[in-house]
């Protein structure tokens, strides 16, 4: 998919069928939510997924899947998804990543990044494409809030061989720390299983 002259998806293909679907930021957004909710069981997680395909559709691991794939922009061709030996890929191979934001607590850095960097304003834009949402995020400046903290989140502490430099951002890392039950975007797929 060569999204310079391809448009965004907005259908998933679920057992041949074509599928139209949600795709504004904001609901993908609450999924990732209501994923981490402890309140809801699967039945009605599973009911809410329902409300993101405008066509009646029943979910099943299909449905699962594609959404999955949607949510983390994993939309490969069908036949790209074998390797040579003709078994399929890993659906997601990254399982398992430390998270480094929160849509919820690092949601003011988000918002004056893209204020700040794009001149979009999060709470008043009608309408941006989770994914196209998703490529601004990644491509926002080093120097924002929201990448610093990433930054921070992510370090390893026992690759700092400098004991000082080792304090300071252990520091940092508690003042910016995530809570321990935060979804990746590499958890999702499992969320159902």
């Amino acid at each position: 998919m060569n999204l310079f002259y391809e448009e965004y998806p907005k259908v998933l293909e679920v057992h041949g069928e074509f599928y139209p679907i949600i795709t504004d930021f904001r609901e993908y957004i609450r999924l990732l939510d209501m994923l981490k909710c402890k309140e809801l069981n699967d039945i009605q997680k599973i009911m809410i997924l329902k409300e993101y395909f405008l066509k009646d559709i029943s979910i099943d691991s299909e449905a699962i899947h594609a959404l999955t794939d949607f949510v983390t922009m994993n939309m490969k061709e069908k036949e790209s998804e074998q390797d040579p030996d003709g078994e399929e890929g890993e659906e997601l191979e990254e399982t398992g990543k430390k998270n480094l934001f929160s849509y919820e607590i690092d949601y003011p850095y988000i918002l004056s990044g893209f204020l700040r960097d794009y001149g979009i304003d999060l709470e008043t834009v009608n309408y941006l494409h989770w994914w196209k949402f998703r490529m601004l995020f990644d491509g926002l400046s080093e120097d924002t809030e929201i990448k610093q903290r990433i930054m921070y989140r992510g370090i390893n502490l026992s690759d700092i061989k400098d004991k000082e430099e080792r304090k300071r951002i252990s520091k940092i890392q508690r003042s910016i720390q995530l809570p321990a039950e935060e979804l990746t975007d590499y958890e999702i797929g499992n969320a159902f299983a």
